[in-house]
């Protein structure tokens, strides 16, 4: 399964984490598991290329782990960038269950 972790200050994610492998298939065909991959990657590397906020990642490929926080405030661009990838994570989730996939949100 992956657990993914989004940590949200007054309804803005501020950072998240996503831990593990979803295991819905063997690992060269598990849909869920490149849906998350591709959801995840992509609102890292569009933050980076069209906004002027900074992605801080940790990432370990065999683990599934990958840690993304910012250097600075974020930028409205890059907020609605990271609003788009959690809604997509949970629409996997509602489609696939908590069996594959299980996101989190954490205030503080």
């Amino acid at each position: 399964m992956t657990s993914i972790t989004v940590i949200k200050e007054d309804n803005r994610i501020l950072a998240f984490t996503c831990n593990g492998h979803a295991g819905y298939a063997n690992a060269s065909e598990d849909i869920v598991c490149a849906a998350i991959s591709i959801l995840v990657i992509n609102t890292i590397n569009s933050i980076e290329a069209l906004t002027r906020t900074k992605p801080i990642v940790e990432a370990q490929q065999e683990s599934g782990y990958i840690h993304c926080s910012f250097e600075d405030d974020i930028t409205d661009d890059a907020a609605l960038l990271l609003d788009a990838m959690l809604l997509g994570l949970s629409q996997i989730q509602e489609q696939y269950g908590t069996k594959y996939i299980d996101v989190k949100i954490k205030e503080v």
